[in-house]
């Protein structure tokens, strides 16, 4: 049985599912708020941030963090779904440090705005022409300007995808992902000196297999894929297979894990 089945989703799958899941999406957004948090990490509290450009804001989980510590900045929040501006507007519209677009990153990162600083976390795996997105990322930015990027990598949800190949014997349909290897060498051909980066794993804890499924279809990602995809016996199998391998703790807590590049680049 071939493992792998790939794909880049239509731009409007995109927009339809997270749009959809925009109300309940920090409700199982738990990983994204630890991702968020280390890559903050990344870039110096004293760092000057200038102007912003959020790519893939969501409900503003990273947004909220930037604006904390660039409190001389002004942030612009860009995102693919209306529904999650709408919801980021609605939490943070406090600030008017903030404006917000609803549009393609890749349309937009082409008009060749400036930005002193580009940041976005665990978005630029729903990009289609990966190299030329980097390049336009690096071509908003001045000399000295940087970008701060936390990336979803090939990998991410092992255990889910391996209890569906070795329990069920059905292949998920996965994201097209990258290695971290492949995306550092896009920043490193486009005019970036990476000043730092580091490929980490975050695991988020559930109370049984099914759970994480809930999870993925609940912040919008679980596009392209059925909700028939594993028929009843299928899911038991599966669930069976997870339970067997991925259990972390005596009460029955299984794991997820996401496999992030970070990088924080400096154009020169």
């Amino acid at each position: 049985m071939n493992s792998v089945n790939t794909a880049l989703p239509d731009k409007a799958a995109v927009e339809y599912s997270f749009s959809k899941a925009a109300i309940l999406y920090d409700r199982y957004a738990d990983h994204h708020r630890i991702i968020a948090e280390r890559l903050m990490d990344f870039i110096r509290p004293d760092a000057a941030g200038g102007s912003i450009l959020e790519v893939g804001c969501g409900t503003g989980i990273l947004t909220e963090k930037l604006l904390d510590r660039f409190p001389a900045s002004d942030v612009t929040a860009l995102d693919i779904s209306p529904d999650m501006i709408d919801r980021c507007r609605s939490k943070l519209n406090l600030s008017k440090r903030l404006s917000f677009l609803v549009t393609d990153a890749e349309e937009y990162c082409r008009r060749r705005n400036r930005y002193d600083l580009v940041a976005s976390s665990c978005s630029l795996q729903w990009i289609h022409d990966r190299e030329r997105f980097v390049e336009s990322i690096c071509a908003l930015l001045p000399v000295g300007g940087k970008c701060l990027m936390a990336i979803p990598l090939r990998g991410m949800l092992h255990e889910l995808v391996e209890s569906c190949i070795c329990g069920a014997r059905k292949v998920m349909r996965q994201l097209d992902l990258d290695t971290g290897e492949e995306w550092e060498t896009r920043f490193e051909n486009s005019e970036m000196d990476i000043l730092s980066s580091s490929t980490e794993s975050v695991s988020c804890l559930y109370d049984h297999p099914l759970e994480v499924l809930k999870a993925i279809r609940g912040i919008g990602a679980g596009i392209d894929q059925s909700p028939a995809f594993l028929k009843p016996a299928d899911m038991k199998k599966m669930t069976d297979y997870y339970r067997r391998h991925f259990e972390v703790d005596s009460f029955g807590k299984v794991s997820s894990t996401y496999r992030i590049l970070y990088i924080l680049g400096r154009k020169v």
